[in-house]
């Protein structure tokens, strides 16, 4: 096996006197330091990573209450708080950002709402169910008439998410003539649940619960997210 010309050397030997020996160091430091600089520049130099805006819009508002069910239980209150949770979870999610259409009790009309998430990427309205028969139940994804592709994908995602979540077994994911169908991105209408069933209005009033369901919301998001990029 050759040997570097530099192993050869005599202790006794000056490298001064050896003009090809320190040349060859410095090329070796040179070299070096090229690959240093490379190894860094690589590392702190990445490919710019897409940001979703999902708008997070809670139904109702203001004098539009909503249903009223179990316990005075309120539709247009429950979903700002789940609204606010959402925004809080996907802290964690640094490639989502969560816009919400309204931030306190007022009423929004759909072009108003509109208006708050100019950049969204994604829509999702939240919702409560409420009928007359109080053992009605379950939670329902909503999809615009004619959903593309992509709108489906995002209500399979969020299906998926929150049935693993809440072990919901009574689901339903349909088309509905929705205002949402005026929109071009991805955008679907969740309703998390009956207020007026004993057993979920209970749920939906408890703190834990409207977490798990803002948990699995965000989680489902970042699903979609992945399976499109």
């Amino acid at each position: 096996m050759k040997r570097d010309p530099i192993d050869f050397l005599e202790p006794s030997v000056s490298l001064y006197n050896k003009p090809w020996v320190v040349i060859c160091q410095a090329m070796r430091a040179v070299g070096l330091g090229l690959l240093m600089i490379s190894l860094l520049g690589a590392w702190g130099t990445s490919q710019p990573t897409l940001i979703t805006v999902v708008a997070i819009d809670a139904g109702h508002g203001g004098d539009d209450t909503g249903g009223i069910g179990i316990d005075n239980l309120v539709e247009k209150d429950i979903v700002l708080k789940i609204a606010h949770l959402i925004a809080l979870e996907a802290v964690s999610f640094p490639y989502i950002k969560i816009t919400l259409t309204r931030h306190d009790d007022r009423y929004l009309s759909p072009t108003e709402r509109l208006q708050n998430a100019p950049d969204a990427h994604l829509w999702v309205s939240l919702h409560l169910d409420f009928s007359y028969d109080p053992w009605m139940h379950g939670i329902t994804i909503l999809m615009p008439t004619r959903a593309s592709q992509a709108t489906q994908a995002l209500a399979e995602a969020l299906h998926q998410s929150i049935r693993a979540t809440t072990k919901e077994l009574s689901w339903e994911t349909r088309t509905a003539h929705l205002w949402l169908r005026r929109l071009n991105i991805p955008a679907v209408q969740i309703n998390l649940g009956f207020i007026t069933n004993p057993e979920e209005a209970r749920k939906l009033k408890q703190l834990a619960y409207q977490q798990r369901l803002a948990r699995a919301i965000v989680q489902g998001i970042a699903d979609f997210r992945r399976s499109q990029f």
